[in-house]
């Protein structure tokens, strides 16, 4: 009786009824709705509010109470599309301090009260709901989520009030079984697709429990262009997205495929996934699709030049089968293409760009037959702004001045504390030895050459000097400030030495051996240039692979290491010679 007059919002009899038979509030239906359902079901109206007021008032546990689905008051009134109950309702649950466990409360489904609203396509419900909550959009963590539903029935103003109304980074794209939002989009057309995609573009690499990716079920040309790495992942049957666009998709969706991304090698170069690129190259079967070109006429090679992709750069040049002599339609090699990565002003040397050129020159790469090295010259080495080469100048010599200037703190401070002390007359303990007299002049070194370095700094960072010869004298000074860290990480060692040699000679050599292993991994860059050695070796053979690097580290070793030649030197000069005694 109490369920019937609850249906029939006839709230004086309700009242009555229970104010007579309190038990009455603890009966429910076949269904398991309680007296609340079933006044958040059937109306809206002042009566039924006053209703659920009563109730509330009596029992204030019927608001959390589910039925046989586990549904509450709340998805009842959002099923009905009652506003007004929804707010007396979250009202409710707010005095007792439970609001957003009401809100976010799920039914058998997984679903909450804006599933429902969404269902109903209430943008006034989904509004107020959100309002309330506006983390609401994320529940369930799982299944399908309310943006999923309002996409699956194209209703693009609720899915744009959901986003909206979401906290930042909240918004949940789950839909069933692993799929996602995008899964219902692309089967609504291209509006839908088009805004989940300026929304969020890596939905198209979701796939779902069978490993389909959005691309799979539609052969979407839109997810085409917002992701093409996905036009390469298959699902589990082996299928990729071109197999299902053969079977059901337009000509002009297999032809973009097709031609626009001729292979995954070209994908995996422009995304960066060096992962795929190496076992790609030592797999034979693959290695008739290495030098195919796209659209452009690129191959792989050309496009990890064009993009810096030095990894994947360095991987294609260790496979012999790879061509360097294959142009693109602009009539390009790869060596080429190496000119657009070289900066014509101030830069690093071992800068990628500097590095490709020289790797291909060094495989004996060519250029174009029809391009003459002028036309390259006039094409890639456009005169750099004065403007901007000034700003490099003065932006670099902040960063490199702090360097030398510790360094020249610290040698300085070293020349009057030396190891092992002062005897009684004020003589160094330890001086007249071949380890200490070459302490000494690595420490004078370190500190001269970092003198050098700061005097020239100060010319490379007045904006008063000619940008040419600023960007002389700050080649000068970073020479020097080279130079004067070899100096000091030889007097850090040699103080070592003395310190350590009477009482730890092995550490004393380990010392000295890992201070010099460490400023040559420095200076050398061992682990960007194994690469190109490897890809050397393979392309030119281990005797002449090897002639090449040896001359490499050679110059490179005698530029960096000269001070070590007058610091030794020095030694051996002053231990023969001997000293004369201040008297």
């Amino acid at each position: 009786m109490l369920l019937a007059l609850a249906c029939t919002g006839s709230r004086k009899e309700l009242e009555e009824a229970c104010l007579r038979e309190p038990s009455l509030l603890e009966g429910v239906t076949v269904e398991g709705d309680t007296a609340l359902h079933a006044v958040a079901s059937y109306g809206d109206s002042t009566n039924f509010l006053r209703s659920a007021d009563f109730i509330f008032g009596m029992a204030k546990d019927l608001l959390f109470v589910r039925n046989n689905n586990r549904d509450t008051p709340l998805h009842c009134a959002a099923r009905a599309g009652s506003p007004h109950m929804i707010y007396r309702l979250i009202g409710f649950a707010k005095c007792v301090g439970r609001g957003k466990e009401l809100l976010e409360m799920e039914n058998k489904l997984g679903e909450t009260a804006l599933h429902e609203a969404v269902r109903i396509r209430s943008n006034g419900i989904v509004t107020q709901l959100m309002e309330e909550d506006p983390e609401l959009a994320s529940v369930p963590r799982d299944g399908a989520s309310p943006l999923y539903l309002a996409i699956l029935f194209a209703d693009k103003i609720i899915a744009e009030t959901l986003r909206a109304k979401s906290a930042p980074g909240i918004l949940s794209y789950h839909g069933p079984n692993g799929q996602n939002a995008l899964h219902a989009a692309v089967l609504q057309g291209q509006v839908m697709t088009k805004m989940l995609l300026n929304w969020k573009k890596d939905l198209t690499k979701e796939a779902d429990q069978k490993g389909s990716t959005p691309l799979h079920i539609a052969a979407s040309l839109l997810a085409v262009q917002a992701d093409p790495y996905q036009l390469y992942q298959p699902d589990i049957e082996g299928l990729f997205p071109i197999h299902i666009a053969a079977t059901s998709g337009p000509y002009s969706t297999i032809m973009t495929m097709i031609t626009k991304y001729r292979t995954f090698i070209h994908v995996a170069v422009e995304w960066e996934r060096n992962d795929i690129v190496v076992p790609a190259c030592h797999t034979p079967s693959v290695a008739p699709i290495l030098n195919m070109r796209d659209n452009d006429g690129n191959t792989a090679l050309h496009l990890a030049v064009q993009l810096g992709v030095f990894d994947s750069f360095c991987s294609l040049l260790m496979n012999k089968t790879v061509r360097l002599d294959l142009t693109n339609n602009n009539g390009e090699t790869p060596l080429d293409l190496t000119w657009s990565k070289m900066p014509t002003g101030y830069s690093y040397l071992a800068n990628t760009g500097n590095l490709m050129n020289v790797a291909l020159t060094y495989c004996q790469a060519r250029h174009g037959f029809h391009l003459r090295v002028d036309q390259l010259r006039v094409r890639y080495f456009k005169q750099e702004d004065e403007v901007n080469e000034s700003n490099k100048l003065t932006n670099s010599t902040q960063t490199l001045v702090i360097g030398p200037v510790l360094i020249a703190t610290v040698t300085f401070g070293a020349s009057f504390t030396v190891p092992g002390g002062y005897n009684n007359s004020g003589a160094p303990v330890l001086t007249g030895g071949y380890i200490f007299n070459a302490f000494m002049m690595a420490n004078t070194l370190a500190f001269l050459l970092s003198a050098a370095a700061t005097i020239n700094l100060m010319h490379a960072g007045t904006t008063m000097v000619d940008v040419r010869i600023r960007g002389l004298h700050y080649n000068i000074s970073a020479y020097c400030a080279f130079c004067s860290v070899t100096s000091l990480g030889a007097a850090f060692a040699l103080g070592q030495y003395l310190i350590l040699a009477h009482v730890a000679h092995m550490t004393a050599i380990a010392v000295c051996a890992l201070v010099f292993l460490m400023s040559w991994c420095g200076y050398m860059e061992p682990l960007r240039v194994i690469g190109l050695a490897r890809a050397l070796r393979v392309r030119r053979g281990n005797s002449k692979a090897f002639s090449i690097y040896t001359s490499i580290i050679l110059w490179q070793t005698l530029a960096v290491y000269w001070p070590l030649v007058i610091i030794f030197g020095w030694a051996a000069i002053s231990a023969k010679y001997g000293h004369k005694q201040m008297t």
